[in-house]
């Protein structure tokens, strides 16, 4: 009588009983890691085959679970945020923001961002690291009815080092805004738009 123990990853099952021509009965035990398989004295070649062909097939398939674990699935929300790159602003005429942002807030083009690769005019304009995307684009948002206080609307914040001197600014080129209601040292105001800006003093 012929013999053959193998590993194997199949589930565990009760005795199976292949019955052949008469001489020739192939009994398979099976468990979870185990497989044995007895071959009847004067079994066939081909059944010999078939059971080494088994036995191949089983122990590649308990090789594979042991060198290849499955990973346990990630369920944090942890994608690697690393900063605010740009805000979006919708305004109707480039030109008028660019003298706005450019000329009286002294923001900077970042003249590296392409500007003829959009089906729209527009320019980044930089914020420290970050940048502002101006877009000339239609304004869903309407110019009227909107709060005298920019900061109960929508805004962008940026940080700057002294909000007294931008007072004197817009104070000059007769631009209005309002102070922060908390108290601390914060300005608001809209660009010619209407998109609401804050500039809050920061150390």
């Amino acid at each position: 009588m012929a013999i053959r123990c193998f590993s194997s990853s199949l589930p565990p099952s009760n005795l199976v009983s292949t019955v052949k021509p008469p001489g020739r009965v192939l009994l398979l035990f099976t468990t979870t890691n185990f497989v044995s398989s007895v071959a009847a004295p004067g079994s066939g070649k081909k059944e010999q085959i078939r059971i080494r062909s088994l036995r191949n097939k089983a122990k590649a398939s308990a090789e594979t679970d042991i060198l290849e674990p499955k990973a346990a699935a990630d369920h944090s929300v942890d994608y690697g945020v690393v900063s605010m790159h740009h805000v979006g602003i919708l305004c109707q005429n480039l030109e008028t923001s660019l003298d706005f942002y450019q000329n009286l807030l002294g923001l900077k083009i970042n003249e590296a961002r392409p500007h003829d690769k959009l089906p729209y005019r527009g320019a980044w304009l930089w914020v420290g690291d970050e940048m502002i995307h101006l877009m000339e684009l239609p304004n869903p948002d309407p110019l009227t009815g909107r709060p005298e206080h920019a900061g109960r609307d929508r805004h962008a914040c940026i940080a700057i080092r002294n909000v007294a001197k931008l007072k004197e600014i817009l104070d000059k080129a007769g631009i209005s805004y309002t102070l922060s209601r908390s108290g601390r040292p914060a300005i608001f105001t809209r660009d010619p738009d209407g998109n609401g800006l804050e500039f809050t003093q920061v150390d």
